[in-house]
């Protein structure tokens, strides 16, 4: 939230466009609702609020390209950027910095690195999420927990099923295997 008060790039993915400087952080701050939000849906078993959370990872996954390219297109103007009369009416900090300094190609690059690096580890995250409801809303035959047994103390050792209907899936295998030794014949 301090990135609000502070105009330094250094400190954020993007930024090299005005238009879009405070865009991720704006979205970014409504993690601190969707965050805890889908955690309680995990603890709780609820999928509904962990897809809540999941389109918002989504959401945060659209900002990033949308800065990126409207970044992009901004650095396509460095070059030249600190003597342009451009730089003059529309004063960009960020771009007059690396532009005085004749660092805009290695800027974009660095910055198609980092974009692609971060995109990757949050698209990833995001996925995983999804698989994670997939898997909650299967419904599978049981799920570990942690209750107490009927003396009060911690029972964790023991499995307790949710749904009987369903089954377990050594059912479907078929008749139990056995060694030849087991059955008495000799290899």
């Amino acid at each position: 939230m301090a990135q609000f008060l502070r105009h330094d790039v250094r400190f954020q993915s993007g930024g090299y466009n005005p238009h879009t400087i405070h865009l991720q952080e704006g979205i970014g701050i409504f993690g601190l609702i969707f965050a805890p939000w889908g955690l309680l849906g995990i603890f709780d078993n609820k999928p509904s609020w962990i897809r809540i959370f999941n389109r918002f990872q989504y959401v945060l996954l659209f900002v990033l390209v949308l800065v990126y390219c409207s970044d992009m297109v901004a650095l396509r103007l460095c070059d030249g950027w600190a003597t342009s009369l451009q730089a003059q009416l529309k004063p960009n900090a960020p771009l007059y910095a690396i532009s005085s300094k004749g660092l805009c190609a290695l800027a974009r690059f660095n910055y198609t690195v980092g974009f692609a690096v971060d995109f990757c580890v949050n698209l990833y995250f995001a996925q995983v999420v999804a698989m994670y409801i997939v898997k909650v809303e299967s419904g599978p035959s049981y799920f570990i927990r942690f209750g107490s047994s009927h003396y009060g103390t911690s029972e964790h050792t023991h499995v307790k099923f949710h749904d009987e209907k369903v089954g377990e899936p050594f059912q479907h295998i078929g008749p139990t295997t056995f060694r030849p030794s087991d059955m008495g014949m000799r290899l």
